[in-house]
Formats: C-alpha cells, sequence, structure tokens
C-alpha cells in the first residue's frame, strides 16, 4: 500500500510541468469568480491517510501480548464520481468509497513449537456526497461538503500453532467436544453509519484533469458486531472505532467546465 501512496504521489509530481506545458497553449480566460458557474462531472482515484485514535483496540493487543497498532496511519485507497446538478448553484452529488488495512504479528514459543498470532485490523467506508464548490481562480476551487453512508471495521484474529493440516484431522478434531485446538481464525465486524464532513482544495490542470487534496473526519455511528459474520458480539468497548482525521488525495478525470 506504501508503494502505491509513493506511486500515486510522483505521478502527480511528474505530470504538473508536463501538463503546464500543455495547458500554456490554452486561451486565458476572463471571469469574476464568483458569479461562475460550474458544469460538468469526474471520477477518479482517492488515497486517503488516516489518523484514526487507536488507543481502544492497543488495549486487547497489548494484553494478547501483540504489537500495538498506536499511531502509526491506515492507508486506505478507492475512488469517486460525481456530477454537479444544475438547478443549484456549484453543487455536486456523487458517492464514494475507500477500504484500507494494516496488520500486527507475533511469533513466540510454546510447548516446544512456535505459535504466530496474527491480527489484521481493516476499515471500509462510503457513502452519498454533496459538495459546494466556491471558485477561488480560474484553475483553483475549494469543495465544502459531507457524506453519509455506512462503513465498517473488521478483525481478523489468527493463531496458528505451526502443526501439519490433515483433512482428517479436522474433522476429528470439530467432531469431539473435548478436542482443543491451537490453530483457529476468528472474524469480528463491526457495521457503522458514517457521517464524514469534508474539504478539499482543487487544481485543474486540463478541462478534463483535475489534482485535489483535502481533509476529512468521519464520524462512525451506530454499531453493530458480529462474530463470524454470524453471531452477535456484545461487550465491544464504544472506543473500538475509526475516530480521527484523515488526508486524502485525488487524481480526477472528466470534465471541468464553467
Amino acid at each position: 500500500m506504501k508503494k502505491l501512496f509513493s506511486f500515486f504521489f510522483v505521478i502527480v509530481v511528474f505530470s504538473i510541468p508536463l501538463f503546464a506545458q500543455e495547458e500554456g497553449t490554452e486561451p486565458e480566460k476572463e471571469y469574476s469568480h464568483p458569479l461562475r458557474t460550474k458544469i460538468g462531472g469526474a471520477g477518479g482515484v482517492t488515497p486517503i491517510v488516516t489518523m484514526f485514535d487507536n488507543a481502544g483496540l492497543d488495549k486487547f493487543l497489548g494484553n494478547a501480548g501483540l504489537p500495538k497498532l498506536g499511531t502509526d496511519p491506515v492507508y486506505l485507497i478507492g475512488g469517486e464520481g460525481y456530477g454537479y446538478i444544475m438547478f443549484i448553484k456549484n453543487v455536486r452529488m456523487g458517492g464514494f468509497g475507500v477500504s484500507g488495512s494494516r496488520t500486527v504479528s507475533l511469533l513466540q514459543n510454546s510447548g516446544g513449537g512456535t505459535l504466530k498470532k496474527e491480527v489484521e485490523y481493516g476499515i471500509s467506508y462510503g457513502g452519498f456526497l454533496v459538495d459546494y464548490v466556491v471558485p477561488v481562480t480560474y484553475k483553483v476551487d475549494v469543495a465544502l461538503g459531507a457524506s453519509i453512508g455506512g462503513g465498517s471495521i473488521n478483525v481478523r484474529m489468527t493463531r496458528d500453532d505451526g502443526s501439519f493440516k490433515d483433512w482428517t484431522d479436522l474433522w476429528n478434531k470439530y467432531g469431539d467436544v473435548s478436542s482443543a485446538s491451537g490453530n483457529y481464525t476468528r472474524h469480528l465486524t463491526g457495521s457503522f453509519g458514517v457521517f464524514n464532513p469534508h474539504v478539499s482544495v482543487e487544481y485543474t490542470l486540463l478541462t478534463w484533469l483535475q489534482l485535489r487534496v483535502g481533509a476529512g473526519y468521519p464520524i462512525f455511528f451506530s454499531p453493530d458486531w458480529k462474530l463470524d459474520d454470524k453471531f452477535t458480539l456484545d461487550g465491544v468497548p464504544s472506543k473500538i472505532k475509526a475516530n480521527g482525521y484523515t488526508i486524502n488525495a485525488g487524481i480526477m478525470f472528466g470534465f471541468f467546465g464553467w
């Protein structure tokens, strides 16, 4: 995921001078930007760096002997699409979705063997968005808006004692109520409503290409937790949720007119 973000950054940096040369061939346009009306629509890739508070989950990771998530970010990748509605000036509507994960693991000696513990922490959210766009200059806009939708937190807990896995043995242990295995995987899934206010600065390189940077603050609410996607999971602390700021970027392709 980090390599993907690095590749995205390099593409943006090296594209700017190339597109700057091409845009020099376009005639300059005069306008009074407070009266400017945006039209068009676009879609593109939207990487996000999260700065969420992971203290709630870190408590349980530490108790299980695993490394903590700490303040390191979780990188999300997704997409967005929108179009301007013509009956309300400079308002656009659309949708978006992002997801990503981090994994922490630990190897420890157990009964003469090696036990591997691993927890994968995944976040995804998306929904319907509405933005009001303020033209600043011919090339630069500021978008203020919010999105409403849903999201989830997925925690996959795995233990593996490194033993040989045999089909018949697995079924024998499954049928024997007195048998306990050191190998298992559990899925803890929390479904949430998500409200995400955001702001972004957008720079139009060409009439069909735009770059953006921005920030948001997704608010996760009304959790519903399940164990293994089937059983109701009670007693989940309220702090186990995605809570904090995000920084986003984007390359948008479409028609950026006025």
